[in-house]
């Protein structure tokens, strides 16, 4: 029989427990009452559940696991998500708690800690969500970020088509994001004696006589605009290269990746191998006047190091370049959304799947990178966390 007494002053809870004391000053007067309200509850019946929430009141990691529903080792305070053994990183739990005391959705938090709990590196698992909050990341439903990678379009010829394409592109871009204005006010055209593509306002283009000015009206910007999002294809699709090596293919919707052995995953090293993403910042550092911007999502699975001297970019093992963007004035603006996040689910079944079968055939679902430790959790554990993951995104 558990014995049980205490006594409430404001926002400071005492209690004894077996006669040890235990002084809880909590944030606000609600918090004590709830502290409170349990502490009557096990005067009523002194279970040991009864007694083991008031303990996880008491720390605030345990308070935090108590409150979302997640569990707890009260002798290491370490918390846990439900049914798994690998501990949530306190960064990541102070967004939990921010999130559930704003009643906040939890699923993108929740998501992106399900992936990164499969990241074989416990550095990453522990530094990740640290990095991503000291700048502009951004998470989907789904759990992946958002990165942004700056590349050069490859040596390939442009044709008459990806020609008008960048102009009408930027020129949606100017109007919309810079001016602020609808598109659908300017109107573009072909000047027939120089062969260039030019815009004006359509008031004005309304009071043109087409044949005297030698032109051709192509038609409104906002709607060439959107039949040039809806009908391009992968055919007609731009290849762009890293600006390092320049020697790798990169396109939208396919996965950009690096065998995970030959990575380094070393933070202290500032520069090293594995494929670079990163914030805006690591954009603005990097890219140049003939840069594209592509902007990706990354599984937190894959990423190989956080390093610590430039923390405004990682190295991952695998990305997902899904639209085009425009930097400019220390702000990036996504201009062609070519594919969303369920084309990249599509893919990470596929790993997912086959991760299974080398864990069924006693295998590590990933190798180890460079410098890496050594992955110290069961099987049954890595197992699980696969098999969660699949189940959720079906």
């Amino acid at each position: 029989m558990n014995n049980i007494q205490a006594v409430k002053v404001g926002c400071t809870v005492n209690i004894s427990i077996n006669g040890k004391l235990h002084k809880k000053n909590c944030g606000n007067d609600e918090e004590a009452k709830e502290l409170y309200r349990l502490v009557l509850v096990a005067r009523e019946d002194s279970s040991d559940e009864n007694i083991k929430k008031i303990r996880m009141y008491l720390n605030e990691k345990t308070r935090i696991a108590y409150l979302c529903g997640l569990e707890t080792d009260l002798e290491t305070g370490e918390v846990f998500l439900a049914g798994f053994n690998t501990p949530i990183p306190n960064a990541l739990l102070e967004v939990i708690k921010e999130y559930y005391e704003n009643q906040y959705p939890l699923d993108a938090i929740i998501n992106f800690w399900k992936l990164l709990m499969v990241n074989p590196d416990k550095r990453v698992r522990e530094n990740l969500f640290k990095f991503i909050t000291a700048h502009d990341f951004v998470l989907t439903s789904k759990g992946y970020m958002v990165v942004y990678k700056a590349v050069y379009r490859k040596n390939n010829p442009k044709s008459n088509e990806q020609l008008f394409a960048e102009f009408l592109t930027n020129i949606y871009l100017l109007v919309k994001k810079k001016w602020r204005c609808s598109p659908n006010k300017y109107v573009i055209y072909r000047d027939a004696k120089t062969d260039e593509f030019k815009f004006t306002k359509l008031v004005t283009a309304e009071k043109w006589n087409e044949k005297e000015l030698n032109i051709e009206i192509l038609g409104n910007l906002g709607d060439l605009y959107e039949i040039l999002i809806n009908t391009r294809n992968k055919e007609d699709q731009v290849i762009y290269t890293d600006m390092h090596t320049r020697s790798m293919s990169i396109e939208l919707g396919t996965p950009v990746r690096m065998e995970r052995h030959e990575c380094d995953s070393d933070p202290a090293i500032d520069c090293s191998c594995g494929l670079h993403v990163g914030a805006t910042k690591y954009v603005e550092r990097f890219a140049d006047n003939d840069s594209i911007v592509l902007v990706c999502f990354v599984n937190p699975a894959h990423v190989i190091a956080v390093p610590d001297y430039d923390h405004s970019k990682m190295r991952v093992a695998e990305y997902f370049p899904f639209a085009l963007a425009a930097y400019s004035n220390n702000k990036i603006n996504i201009i062609k959304e070519a594919y969303l996040e369920d084309d990249y689910c599509e893919y990470e079944i596929l790993d997912l799947e086959k991760s299974i079968k080398k864990i069924k055939a006693k295998e590590l679902p990933y190798k180890s990178a460079k410098n890496a430790k050594k992955e110290e959790r069961s099987m049954s554990e890595l197992q699980k966390m696969l098999e969660t993951r699949l189940v959720d995104i079906y």
